[in-house]
């Protein structure tokens, strides 16, 4: 069975991974915003769809990065200790 620090080493690891994947999922979240800004350029027909989808995955962006950006301060915040 795992000791405290054991527990408390691994709790740390796995928000590691989340903060990798939180900011990974900002930037691929980014990069949709991109294509469908993109697509609106180019195809009158739908860039109103486009570009609010565009709007709506820019905001996804900053959320999935604000989110990570917590889990970073909670990170160093417990690494220090």
């Amino acid at each position: 069975m795992a000791n405290i620090e054991e527990k408390y080493q691994a709790l740390l690891k796995d928000l590691q991974e989340l903060a990798v994947y939180l900011h990974g999922r900002g930037d691929k979240t980014l990069a949709l915003s991109q294509q469908f800004s993109a697509n609106a350029q180019k195809d009158p027909g739908n860039r109103d769809f486009d570009l609010n989808q565009s709007r709506m995955l820019d905001y996804q962006h900053h959320i999935w990065h604000e989110i990570g950006n917590k889990v970073d301060q909670l990170l160093k915040l417990y690494e220090r200790q």
